[in-house]
């Protein structure tokens, strides 16, 4: 994994951790006269100390005075704490969906249990070192909660240092609500993870509808740039790209679920098939089991999976045998 900040329009920035895998989460900054407005933080404190030093060089001159919290998962908002002096902003749906996630106490929990298991040969063993490993990087018991002092609907403008910037809530998508961030003066779009970019996305919560709707969206704003949450810096080929996976996963599940297969048997059976190669490159193709899962709950109309972490465990199991599946059939 690599770690870099890089500039990405006039006084707009990311930190960027690539390749984009599991917690590893872009952040954004934009820079206005004497303050500047910092987009999502890390997935735990230390990390965010981190990316403050690492674009401490912009903010001592402009100190961050408003954060953004795009989604609310927690490798995008558990940093929040690190800035006290920062007002956060979140839309409604959001800042409701962050009190509804697991605790880091639980996530701790679950990375323990991950770890004794991973000790054991055979299936719960390859479980818990893989979920083990997602978990390990992170600071899970030294994080204090901030939610947003602010909430926010539909669309809503926001001045920064003589900068105008637009914050637009797109809803439920890959979580409970999604928002983006526009810098109309950069034609540079913040996606948070709307968009996953050479990187498998994850949809824990949908519509996919909503999601597709929401990319073609994104695709008429006056931008040029685009900074994902997960991936490298892109453009509209990659939101296409994107839309290609969901709009593919979509009719492929309906299928196979009216033939009577369950989500682990639809994943490994579209791991073999031609449409999957043009994706099976992107980090973390065993995503492709939650992306499954949600779409048949969906057609039974019964719903996002729940965000407790016994479901969301159960959900990481499959995901750590498809894992394995992928690795012994290449």
């Amino acid at each position: 994994m690599t770690t870099t900040v890089q500039e990405v329009g006039a006084g707009c920035h990311a930190w960027l951790r690539l390749p984009g895998g599991w917690g590893q989460t872009n952040l954004g900054l934009v820079v206005g006269q004497g303050e500047s407005l910092l987009i999502d933080t890390a997935w735990d404190q230390r990390l965010t100390r981190s990316m403050l030093d690492a674009i401490s060089p912009h903010t001592d001159r402009a100190p961050i005075s408003m954060l953004i919290n795009t989604h609310p998962d927690c490798d995008h908002w558990w940093g929040n704490a690190e800035l006290p002096g920062a007002e956060v902003l979140a839309s409604d749906s959001c800042a409701t969906a962050m009190r509804e996630e697991a605790t880091p106490e639980k996530l701790l929990a679950l990375r323990r249990v991950a770890q004794l298991s991973g000790r054991v040969p055979g299936r719960a063993g390859a479980v818990g070192r893989y979920v083990g490993s997602m978990l390990a990087p992170f600071e899970l018991g030294a994080v204090t909660l901030r939610f947003p002092d602010r909430t926010f609907k539909g669309r809503r403008t926001e001045t920064i240092g003589g900068r105008a910037v637009e914050l637009i809530d797109y809803g439920a998508a890959h979580t409970a609500s999604d928002s983006v961030v526009l810098v109309p003066d950069a034609r540079l779009l913040y996606t948070g993870d709307l968009l996953f970019a050479a990187v498998t996305p994850v949809i824990w919560h949908g519509p996919v509808a909503n999601w597709i709707a929401a990319l073609d969206a994104i695709m008429t704003l006056e931008a040029d740039v685009f900074v994902p949450g997960h991936g490298p810096i892109s453009t509209r080929t990659q939101l296409q790209a994107l839309r290609d996976y969901w709009t593919w996963l979509t009719a492929a599940v309906t299928t196979h679920q009216s033939a009577g297969h369950g989500p682990r048997e639809i994943a490994k059976r579209l791991t073999r098939t031609p449409e999957f190669a043009a994706f099976r490159a992107w980090e973390n193709p065993e995503r492709l089991y939650i992306n499954v899962a949600t779409i048949a709950r969906q057609l039974h109309d019964n719903g996002p999976i729940p965000t407790d972490p016994i479901t969301r465990g159960k959900a990481f199991d499959a995901v750590a045998c498809l894992c394995r599946y992928l690795q012994t059939n290449r």
